[in-house]
């Protein structure tokens, strides 16, 4: 089994690419073959040679990144067969939005499997710098970990 992490993150402490390495982490340690890679470099990757591609970016204006969304409306629809997986860093606020549904939309249209549940990794922001909330990482990990097991079926 092999998978891909495609992210943006546009804060500076990059919240959202900690969230990636993590699940990249998590996902080689259970057993998943994961690369990662950051969404400005992303059109350099064959899509096709991975089993599973997952997503991530962080929710700006109730949508993902600019730069991601762009990404995901590229992708022709030329994937079926592929699993797909979300996660999202937002504030932890009913007006924040989601990202995740956004993205799903989108790797649908591209012909995609959605697998298991979004992640949606909530963070603090003090003063402008952003922070996981606590209990967030730890969150990761379980997502990753059930996301591997998940895909290696």
């Amino acid at each position: 089994m092999k998978a891909l992490v495609i992210y943006d993150s546009v804060s500076d402490a990059k919240v959202t690419k900690k969230v990636a390495e993590t699940v990249q982490a998590t996902l080689n340690e259970n057993g998943v073959q994961t690369s990662l890679m950051f969404v400005d470099d992303a059109a350099k990757a064959n899509l096709k040679d991975y089993d599973a591609v997952v997503f991530g970016a962080p929710t700006m204006a109730w949508r993902p990144s600019k730069k991601m969304k762009d990404y995901l409306a590229g992708l022709k629809n030329e994937y079926a067969g592929k699993k797909a997986a979300t996660f999202d860093t937002q504030m932890d606020s009913a007006i924040s939005g989601n990202a995740n549904k956004h993205m799903e939309k989108d790797l649908k249209a591209a012909g995609f499997t959605i697998v298991g549940t979004p992640l949606l990794a909530y963070v603090t922001s003090v003063k402008k710098v952003y922070t996981l909330n606590d209990g967030q990482l730890d969150k990761i990990k379980n997502w990753s970990k059930d996301l591997a097991d998940i895909l290696k079926k």
